[in-house]
């Protein structure tokens, strides 16, 4: 079905940019956002949803399985124009962890993968080309439950995860404590602890190495997301049940050494990073937007708008939020053409 889409006024920024919000017309929660082009983008979350635009948000056509109505999506990649790949998070034992994969835009789809293994729980997908993708789990038997594919998710190979520490755990809030980077860089980042952990493989998760970072962690807090920049990463996190905990929540890194960027606005969660443009980087959260005009050296604060998660291509960035909202960000001076 089509949804009516709620506009909203446009909000300020430093550099006249800002996010244009549009609300789906009832009441979910959006965790994954994928951007096809400039016109065309994927929307996923609770109660079933995975919503699709191809003209920039002003229509949405509700392109789920059939069978998931009752699953909460947290994850959605395009490897393809057409492929669509959706995982949902939730107890495994109970069906609630499963893989499904489109080939043709969301219109029909084949369960690709299903675990019901004791403690079983997806947290993010990502791919780094058309055929090459990975999915993470919370971690079963003191490792994490670790997915990969060659085909375009056609099929799924369990992988061996790295060790974890008891109590540690990935947090399912933006589809991306496990993101990619060039080459062979896989990226898996962590809470429960005392602080945020980082995992990075350079093989596509055969080895990896393990680094303890700044971001303090807890039952509720630690490490997010973060987004691959070059040989290094941006990790954001912060604490779920206390958005405006004091502290860094964002910090760069190699896998080894961790350092804290000049960061100036209000602390709080930031759970996904993506990219702009060749310099730019816009990290989101429930409390608000922060950008990077130099590749993660130096972070402003530019609005409070609450939002989950972020996916950009090609200067089309898009984020997802609470109660079905989408936000397109919006250049210096081009106006919404959103009605």
């Amino acid at each position: 079905m089509r949804w009516i889409l709620l506009a909203a006024a446009l909000l300020a920024t430093p550099a006249e940019a800002s996010w244009t919000p549009i609300s789906l017309s009832n009441e979910v929660t959006l965790r994954a956002v994928a951007v096809v082009d400039a016109k065309t983008f994927h929307v996923a979350g609770s109660k079933g949803t995975h919503a699709v635009t191809e003209d920039g948000g002003k229509t949405w056509r509700n392109l789920a399985p059939t069978d998931g109505a009752a699953l909460d999506f947290r994850g959605v990649a395009t490897p393809g124009p057409r492929t669509t790949v959706l995982m949902s998070a939730g107890d495994g034992p109970a069906g609630q962890a499963r893989i499904y994969r489109s080939s043709d835009a969301g219109k029909t789809w084949t369960l690709a993968f299903e675990t019901k293994l004791p403690g079983s729980f997806l947290d993010a997908v990502a791919f780094r080309d058309a055929r090459r993708g990975f999915v993470l789990g919370d971690p079963i038997d003191g490792r994490w439950f670790l997915l990969t594919t060659s085909d375009g998710g056609r099929t799924w190979t369990r992988l061996e995860g790295a060790a974890v520490e008891k109590g540690e755990a990935a947090f399912a809030a933006s589809n991306s404590a496990l993101f990619v980077g060039p080459k062979k860089d896989v990226w898996i980042v962590s809470g429960g602890l005392a602080q945020g952990r980082v995992f990075r493989s350079r093989d596509d998760g055969k080895t990896w190495t393990v680094t303890e970072t700044p971001i303090a962690g807890g039952s509720t807090s630690g490490l997010f997301g973060g987004f691959a920049v070059g040989a290094r990463a941006v990790i954001v996190g912060g604490d779920y049940k206390d958005e405006l905990r004091s502290g860094p929540n964002l910090a760069l890194t190699d896998g080894r050494t961790t350092t804290i960027p000049p960061n100036d606005g209000t602390p709080r969660l930031i759970e996904g990073v993506g990219r702009l443009d060749a310099t730019t980087l816009l990290a989101v959260g429930p409390r608000g937007t922060s950008f990077s005009p130099d590749n993660g050296r130096t972070w402003h604060q530019s609005d409070t708008e609450a939002l989950h998660a972020i996916s950009c291509l090609r200067k089309t960035c898009v984020a997802v939020g609470a109660k079905g909202k989408v936000a397109v960000w919006t250049p210096p001076g081009k106006l919404s053409s959103i009605e």
